[in-house]
C-alpha cells in the first residue's frame, strides 16, 4: 500500500484551536534562543515539548499555507539526505514545499576579517544544495514515497522552496545583509532568515493559516 500525506505530515492546524497563547509562546523561544549554544539545543526544545508550531511558523513567510498546512520533522530524502523539517501549505494555486535547514544560533553570520560567510552558514547552504539537486533528480519518486503522487501535479515545478534558519538579528551588520541577498540571488529558491524571525512569526499563527 503506498503512502499517504497522514503518514508522514502532521496538520498544523491541530495545534492552533487549543487555546494556545502563541505571544507568550514567543517570548519563551525568544528565552530559549537566549540561552541556547547549539542547533542541538533550539532542536532538543522543539522536538522533546512537540511544539512543532514553531518551525511551523515559517510558513507565515510565504503566501501559501492558508488553506491548508502541514509538517514533517526529519524527512529523509533518500539514504542520503534529512530535512530538518518539511513543510506543505496550500493557497488557492495549489501546494507548496519548503524544506527546512536549522544550523546554529549564537554565531555569526559572517568571517569579518575576510568577508565571506561563517563555517555555519556556509554549511547550511551546502546542505541545502544538495537538497535541491537530489530533488531535482528524484522529484518523482519523494513524491510518491511519501504519499504526494495524488497532489504533485498541484506541486507547480518551481513549487519546492529551501529555508536556512541560522544566526540572530542582533549579530547581522549591513555587509551580512548583502551577503545573504547575494546567496539568495545565487540560488533559486532560497530564503535564509535568522532564528528571531521565527520569533516574529510564532504570534502570528493566532491568525491561524
Amino acid at each position: 500500500m503506498s503512502a499517504c500525506i497522514c503518514d508522514t505530515f502532521l496538520d498544523l492546524r491541530t495545534y492552533l484551536h487549543v487555546g494556545i497563547d502563541f505571544d507568550y509562546e514567543a517570548k519563551l523561544f525568544f528565552e530559549e534562543l537566549n540561552l541556547a549554544k547549539k542547533e542541538n539545543d533550539i532542536q532538543k526544545y522543539i522536538k522533546g515539548n512537540k511544539k512543532w508550531y514553531i518551525p511551523g511558523s515559517i510558513l507565515r513567510g510565504y503566501d501559501f499555507g492558508h488553506h491548508e498546512a502541514f509538517i514533517a520533522p526529519e524527512l529523509q530524502l533518500g539514504a542520503e539526505y534529512k530535512v530538518d523539517y518539511a513543510l506543505l501549505g496550500r493557497n488557492s494555486i495549489g501546494y507548496h514545499m519548503v524544506l527546512v535547514e536549522f544550523e546554529d544560533v549564537n554565531v555569526n553570520y559572517s568571517i569579518k576579517s575576510i568577508n565571506t560567510e561563517s563555517k555555519a552558514v556556509r554549511a547550511g547552504i551546502t546542505q541545502i544544495k544538495d537538497w535541491k539537486r537530489w530533488m531535482d533528480n528524484n522529484r518523482h519518486y519523494f513524491m510518491n514515497s511519501y504519499g504526494l503522487g495524488e497532489i504533485a501535479g498541484n506541486i507547480p515545478s518551481w513549487g519546492i522552496y529551501y529555508c536556512l534558519v541560522v544566526g540572530r538579528r542582533s549579530l547581522m551588520t549591513q555587509k551580512d545583509n548583502e551577503l545573504r541577498s547575494q546567496s539568495q540571488d545565487e540560488l533559486s529558491g532560497l530564503k535564509i532568515i535568522s532564528y528571531d524571525r521565527i520569533v516574529d512569526y510564532i504570534p502570528a499563527l493566532h491568525n491561524s493559516f
